[in-house]
């Protein structure tokens, strides 16, 4: 196909959309943004009523209170300037 051919083909291809369709998706402001979010979280997932910690002394001392286990989660990835802890 000659490259006259292929732009023939792109032109024809774009007369043969409905009006509008060419231009491509609306422009999302942040309210429906949210909203798309939103309708996709589940509302009431377990591991989010977990009072989870993000520092590890702290979790050790409140299991040795409650006396009951800690489960740990380590992600690697975290700076170096992390103050959570």
């Amino acid at each position: 196909m000659t490259p006259l051919n292929r732009l023939a083909a792109a032109a024809a291809a774009l007369l043969l959309l409905p009006p509008g369709a060419a231009a491509g998706p609306e422009a999302a402001t942040p309210d429906t943004l949210k909203a798309e979010v939103e309708a996709l979280r589940v509302a009431d997932v377990a591991w989010r009523r977990i009072p989870w910690k993000s520092c590890l002394v702290e979790g050790l001392q409140e299991s040795r209170r409650l006396n009951k286990p800690l489960m740990l989660w380590v992600f690697i990835d975290r700076p170096v300037d992390d103050t959570r802890c």
